[in-house]
């Protein structure tokens, strides 16, 4: 779906913009609307077009009440932005140098008239356009007033001033407006950095925590292989010597002695070789696969080849091609996804034979890895699987185990391929 941005009411009554925003539509619409059925219904009530208490000539009121075409000719090109282009800009010259014509005619609606007209010089030629537009319509008011004969020369003056006070109080609200939704884009964009801030720090955690456990495995496999591997060596290799020595000792022991401690022997030293194999495969499993030089489908088979040293046979598959410009994080969690697989059937499933397919795709990564092994059986998931899990739902993946029809365990992944480190940063609306 496509993606709307939020609007907060800043934004909605924010003056700027290629277009008027609804606000000023309104208040256009309205009085132009008003206007033209107030003058309509006085002509048909007076039986003529100039009304009677005009005290000018009648074609003056004619061209005057001319200027309301222009008015609405040009209201859908006005500019409402400083860096609106040249001919906008000329549209809304001729805009505001009609409206104060038309005003002298309006018998409804003059004030309405005057805020927009402000509001469009203030929006496209800045304060100076708002603080010239204030003065002309109170020299225009002032000036009507004058030329009137019932009216006083103050009673004009004071209506013109009272007029270009009006003005500066929209042109205040106009700049009002337009400075709180420019603040609401900046907290926008603060917060959109803060959310990006956020997904790093995220990413960096994620990062550190798979170095710690890495660093964990390493130190956990090297104690194993130089303390437990090589005590267990040692005790084979006792016992093998101990099985020698039992088959010289002399035969004048009793027959039945000789025997039972033969076969204690032997078996402790099974049980020890089996225990050592078993150390081994933990090691391995542990240790983390160097990467240096590899990647994408080179470092899943090489990883997968590695546990074929442990007496179980693999098998490697690749199909698509392999995105260039994955994920760092995608990747590291396809590999350590391969990783938890192959380990799990190792440890848990006594499998004999285990598969990996790689697919890749334009959109996705499918990771599947089959063993022919008994499954975990009914028990929970370990820590691995659940973080893991928890891993890939943060990158939009999903992890899918169970056992297959034809026997044996599958381990499946499903990947988004997502290109470059902001991939997952949070959209932020313009």
């Amino acid at each position: 779906m496509p993606d709307h941005p939020q609007r907060s009411l800043p934004d909605l009554l924010d003056p700027h913009g290629p277009r008027p925003r609804l606000l000023f539509h309104l208040l256009f619409g309205a009085t132009m609307l008003g206007f033209v059925l107030v003058r309509g219904l006085g002509s048909l009530a007076e039986g003529r077009v100039v009304p009677a208490p005009f005290p000018h000539p009648d074609p003056l009121f004619l061209v005057m009440l001319g200027a309301a075409v222009p008015v609405c000719a040009l209201w859908p090109f006005t500019a409402w932005e400083r860096g609106a282009p040249l001919r906008r800009r000329a549209a809304t010259a001729a805009f505001l140098a009609a409206a104060p014509l038309l005003l002298p005619a309006m018998d409804f609606g003059a004030y309405g008239l005057v805020a927009v007209s402000v509001a469009a010089a203030a929006c496209a030629f800045g304060l100076a356009g708002g603080l010239v537009m204030a003065v002309v319509f109170g020299l225009v008011n002032a000036g009507v007033g004058l030329a009137h004969p019932a009216l006083a020369n103050g009673y004009a003056l004071f209506n013109g001033a009272l007029m270009s006070v009006y003005c500066l109080g929209v042109l205040a609200a106009v700049l009002a407006l337009a400075g709180a939704a420019r603040q609401a884009r900046r907290t926008r964009e603060l917060l959109a950095e803060l959310e990006e801030a956020h997904a790093l720090l995220r990413a960096h955690a994620a990062r550190d925590r798979e170095r710690a456990i890495a660093d964990e495995r390493a130190r956990m496999a090297r104690e194993m292989h130089d303390s437990t591997g090589h005590h267990l060596s040692a005790v084979h290799l006792s016992l093998v010597n101990a099985e020698r020595t039992a088959a010289a000792l002399p035969t004048d022991l009793s027959r039945e002695l000789i025997d039972d401690l033969r076969e204690d022997i032997g078996r402790a030293r099974r049980l020890t070789k089996e225990t050592l194999a078993d150390t081994r495969r933990w090691v391995r499993a542990l240790k983390p696969v160097g990467l240096t030089g590899r990647s994408g489908p080179a470092a899943l088979r090489s990883l997968t080849d590695s546990f074929g040293e442990l007496g179980v046979s693999t098998a490697f598959t690749s199909s698509g091609g392999w995105p260039e410009n994955l994920d760092g994080e995608a990747e590291l969690v396809a590999f350590r996804s391969v990783q938890e697989a192959l380990t799990n059937a190792l440890r848990h499933s006594a499998a004999t034979r285990i598969e990996v397919a790689v697919q890749a795709g334009p959109d996705r990564l499918d990771l599947l890895v089959t063993d022919d092994g008994r499954g975990p059986g009914d028990s929970a998931p370990g820590f691995g699987l659940t973080a893991l899990r928890e891993r890939l739902a943060g990158l939009g993946g999903t992890l899918e185990t169970g056992t297959r029809d034809g026997g044996g365990f599958e381990f499946r992944v499903r990947l988004p391929v997502m290109a470059g480190d902001g991939a997952r940063r949070p959209k932020v609306a313009p």
